[in-house]
């Protein structure tokens, strides 16, 4: 989990540069991988929203308040700067996975010895998640995304989106639950 010491929320807060600059340094992967989880972005449309985030970001951590959890008010800002982006783009699927010159990349870096039949079925398998995941409401797909792609404690969820601990336990559980439920109604 990405932690900050009261001192440098406190120079943040004053528009100190090198602050900044070292909250850009500790979250930028982070919204990175973020965004490549979820919505699969071409990566100049990743790059735009991230980039979108450090300017509202800037404007906004002057109004920071020292009784709020300084980790869900950034990342409060990131999922408005998505929405924003969606709204904006209301023509841009979700589904948008990869460019042209993505794929032509990815092929490049085949070696002859990988087994062609386990790679397509690992990436239908992860379409049919990716559908899946859609079905869930915004907050399951948080809490998943917390859980296996950031690999967070359920305590450090509980932290990130001000939910009790106990809360996420039960959301994690049926969200699975859900997700494991549409993965096998797809199989049939």
């Amino acid at each position: 989990m990405v932690e900050f010491d009261t001192e440098n929320i406190k120079k943040l807060k004053q528009q100190d540069q090198n602050a900044f600059n070292q909250f850009y340094l500790q979250t930028v992967d982070m919204f990175f991988r973020y965004i490549n989880a979820n919505y699969f972005l071409a990566k100049q449309d990743a790059e735009d929203i991230i980039s979108d985030f450090y300017v509202k970001f800037w404007e906004w951590v002057k109004s920071y308040k020292e009784n709020q959890s300084f980790n869900a008010y950034f990342r409060t800002i990131f999922k408005n700067t998505l929405k924003d982006f969606f709204k904006k783009n209301s023509d841009t699927p979700f589904t948008d996975l990869h460019t042209d010159d993505e794929w032509m990349a990815f092929e490049d870096t085949l070696v002859d010895d990988v087994d062609l039949t386990k790679l397509l079925e690992n990436d239908f398998k992860f379409e049919q998640i990716e559908k899946a995941m859609k079905n869930l409401d915004d907050i399951s797909k948080d809490i998943i995304y917390f859980k296996f792609i950031e690999e967070k404690t359920n305590e450090e969820i509980s932290l990130i989106t001000w939910t009790s601990h106990e809360m996420i336990r039960q959301r994690l559980s049926r969200a699975i639950k859900q997700l494991k439920k549409l993965l096998d109604s797809t199989n049939d």
